[in-house]
């Protein structure tokens, strides 16, 4: 009489059904396709890979609340903000970091405006904290271009190929379209004016 562990359980494969045999290959290819997902997900996901410093803490997230609503048809706010400290700016900006280190940058935060039904149209947001309005200031002129249009927006701001850039208080605020040269500038202007109006 064969112990337990000297039966034998294995079916020959003439012996395995053709149901059984399509049911294997199913969840073989289920698994296959779950896998694959992940690794998309994990690939994709800002949100994934920006929830961490470079010590691996949690990023602080700023409420949603900071962002106002752009008052423009089919434009959402920012689902969320990243705020990003002078110790970790190179974060979002790599290789112009220590450009806003020098005039003494507090913080950043970024968020992006997006158009409901077309996932093209997004404005990012960049919007420094500076520490003092001199240093907002001082910022703000090291960046303007020569033969910009002014725009009459916080304590100085101008407008150009569709950006938008203004400094007020110790704010200076970056307000940058996905689509080139003017297509999106009063949507820019717009969403300009509502941060200026929060900024104290």
């Amino acid at each position: 009489m064969p112990t337990f562990l000297g039966r034998r359980y294995a079916r020959p494969p003439e012996a395995v059904g053709c149901t059984e045999k399509a049911v294997g290959a199913f969840i073989l290819l289920l698994m296959a396709g779950i896998v694959v997902a992940l690794g998309i997900h994990v690939a994709t996901n800002r949100d994934y890979l920006f929830a961490v410093d470079e010590r691996g803490e949690a990023r602080p997230e700023e409420p949603a609340s900071v962002f106002p609503e752009p008052g423009l048809e089919g434009w959402l706010p920012p689902a969320r903000g990243e705020h990003f400290s002078a110790d970790d700016l190179y974060v979002k900006i790599d290789g112009r970091a220590d450009a806003y280190l020098g005039f003494h940058v507090v913080g950043l935060t970024f968020g992006t405006y997006a158009h409901a039904s077309d996932p093209g149209r997004t404005v990012d947001v960049y919007w420094y904290d500076m520490g003092t309005p001199a240093n907002a200031e001082a910022v703000y002129r090291s960046e303007e271009a020569p033969g910009a249009t002014a725009v009459p927006l916080g304590a100085a701001g101008y407008q150009v190929g569709g950006a938008l850039f203004f400094w007020k208080g110790s704010s200076y605020v970056q307000v940058l379209p996905a689509r080139p040269g003017d297509a999106d500038a009063d949507v820019v202007l717009r969403i300009a004016q509502r941060l200026a109006e929060r900024i104290p």
